[in-house]
């Protein structure tokens, strides 16, 4: 087991540039509503105006997006809660609520906007620099580095 740390309970905001790349997933799906949406603009002035309610389309498919857009344009800084324990990592935001196994953690990495925690079901935590101490950060590393070594036991090619 790695080292000993209280558990610990952070508060932070993100900022709307920080909560772009929430878009990453989405951008296949954005993609196609454009060309939709363009192909029904095309098709509406060319052979009826009824085209215009293929619009509805990307709205009902892609509403998470929608939403997300939505979000983003309305709310400039998101609060968003952390916990980590012994076991686990929660983050909660709005009224979402996810919880990540600490040995789960795969990759600890400081990016433009802070630091970034990246899990092994794809998920991934953006905590901004100020946000925790050398020895909160160390302990969350410390998952990641054994991660990396079990990785790197389990290479047969080493």
């Amino acid at each position: 087991m790695s080292e000993s740390v209280t558990p610990f309970h952070v508060r932070y905001m993100l900022t709307r540039r920080q909560r772009v790349g929430e878009l990453l997933p989405w951008l296949p799906a954005l993609a196609a509503s454009i060309g939709f949406g363009i192909g029904g603009v095309y098709l509406s002035g060319a052979v009826s105006l009824w085209f215009l309610l293929l619009f509805l389309l990307p709205i009902i498919f892609y509403r998470g997006l929608f939403v997300l857009l939505f979000d983003l344009a309305s709310r400039s800084r998101q609060p968003v809660e952390l916990t980590v324990d012994e076991t686990a990592l929660w983050v909660l935001f709005d009224a979402t609520r996810l919880k990540l196994s600490l040995d789960g953690i795969i990759q600890v990495f400081r990016s433009d906007d802070g630091w970034t925690v990246l899990h092994h079901d794809g998920s991934s935590v953006l905590i901004p620099f100020d946000t925790l101490t050398d020895t909160q950060l160390d302990y969350l590393k410390s998952f990641a580095r054994r991660a990396a070594e079990e990785r790197k036991a389990s290479d047969p090619h080493n």
